[in-house]
């Protein structure tokens, strides 16, 4: 039984509660809705344990019980390093929630097995709403709906471009200008370095590497057979690139990279608003800019577009009230509470559009990187191809394997993989 969605203008919010309590006894009547007579425990699985965001997820579920006493909101808290194994399992063993937070890189692999629950009926009228539908949208069909949104830009040290001889508020536009500054700054002494180079972290690596490619033109897989593409001229001369800013760099963990540039030992760093308010709440924090990525010569400028997107489980037997739960977390009101916490880009376009990013020059920044940045392919095997990309930038980075035999090898291991 297909789920009933109601448009909405975002201005008109008081309004839409009334009508959508007309439209839901209504459409009960007419038995397309489920009547929610009995209090029903709803069970959202969610990341976010940070404790800037604890106090306002939970103020979000207060919220919506009060609007809703029949509906129950049961929150299951997972973790980066084992959410996505415990999803598997969950699906696996019948036991999975009926909302649940998917990263964007994650949803082909659940919706391309059939577990996630069709919402093209009740999202088509909704897309001019939200940005970024492309990793819930699979074969055409709809599986989700965009959240949060996120994406990387590049963070500049301006007390080293000053001591380096560099212009502190020209920051490079371009690969040239990049490696340049990043060398000149890596130069000023030991404890110094002039790029911040991811090590192998599951889930990272690939998001650094794959816009350095995209910027150059690459296509990841070929339109009439599907076959990989890592290794092509643009795979492979952006490979180059990097291990060469890699060698004026610190390579290390995000979170110590991330210190490090607050520290002010780096030069550039590609982050993401994270360290925004990191370096916001730092009174130590050093002079700092933020901007787009550089872009090669001919090329454009183009991050990694990632976020956290909501989906209901095809199992789950209170679908309606699922929906009802994520209509809620999408209004523009409190999708912009979470993100002012947190830091990310509201999928909402009302609530992106508040004056609290617009009137912020670091904000805008992410916000106009946001609009060339790109997700990955939507795959159902796109986390085990990510890993075999990260292993092969890994071995560039080290001098294990030269850029064009590390992609050569991992088009091999990406296409038997999936010709299994």
């Amino acid at each position: 039984m297909p789920l009933r969605r109601f448009g909405r203008t975002p201005t008109l919010e008081p309004m839409f509660g009334r009508l959508l309590l007309v439209s839901l006894a209504f459409a009960a009547l007419s038995g397309c809705v489920r009547r929610v007579d009995d209090k029903t425990t709803v069970t959202w699985w969610q990341f976010w344990t940070d404790p800037r965001a604890t106090p306002v997820i939970r103020e979000l579920v207060t919220t919506f019980e009060a609007q809703h006493p029949a509906i129950d909101i049961e929150v299951v808290d997972l973790t980066w390093a084992e959410g996505h194994q415990k999803i598997v399992v969950a699906f696996a063993t019948g036991s999975a929630p009926d909302v649940l937070e998917l990263g964007s890189d994650w949803v082909a692999e659940f919706s391309h097995k059939g577990l996630l629950l069709d919402l093209t009926a009740e999202a088509d009228g909704q897309r001019s709403l939200y940005m970024k539908w492309e990793p819930v949208t699979y074969q055409g069909r709809i599986y989700g709906y965009p959240w949060l949104l996120g994406t990387r830009v590049l963070f500049y040290n301006k007390d080293l471009m000053y001591r380096a001889g560099l212009d502190m508020n020209a920051p490079p536009k371009t690969w040239d200008e990049w490696l340049v500054q990043a060398r000149a700054i890596d130069d000023l002494d030991d404890d110094v370095f002039g790029f911040a180079a991811n090590a192998f972290e599951r889930h990272r690596l690939y998001k650094k590497y794959l816009p350095f490619f995209w910027s150059r033109g690459g296509v990841l897989f070929a339109e009439d057979d599907g076959g990989c593409l890592i290794d092509s001229d643009a795979g492979i001369q952006a490979l180059e690139y990097y291990t060469q800013l890699c060698d004026v760099g610190l390579i290390e963990t995000q979170r110590q990279l991330d210190l490090a540039f607050q520290r002010g030992r780096i030069g550039f760093t590609i982050s993401g608003d994270w360290l925004l308010g990191q370096l916001r709440r730092n009174p130590d924090a050093p002079n700092y800019g933020v901007t787009v990525l550089p872009a090669p010569e001919g090329g454009k400028s183009i991050s990694f577009a990632g976020g956290e997107y909501l989906v209901v489980p095809k199992q789950s037997p209170h679908a309606q009230e699922a929906q009802l739960f994520i209509d809620f977390l999408l209004r523009p009101e409190n999708n912009l509470k979470l993100c002012r916490a947190i830091g990310f880009t509201p999928a909402n376009r009302a609530a992106a559009g508040n004056p609290y990013f617009t009137d912020d020059r670091y904000l805008n920044a992410f916000r106009a990187q946001l609009v060339t940045a790109r997700p990955t392919p939507v795959h159902p095997r796109w986390v085990e191809v990510e890993e075999l990309i990260e292993r092969a930038v890994e071995n560039a980075m080290y001098k294990a394997m030269t850029p064009d035999s590390a992609l050569h090898r991992a088009r091999a291991q990406i296409d038997e993989l999936l010709a299994k």
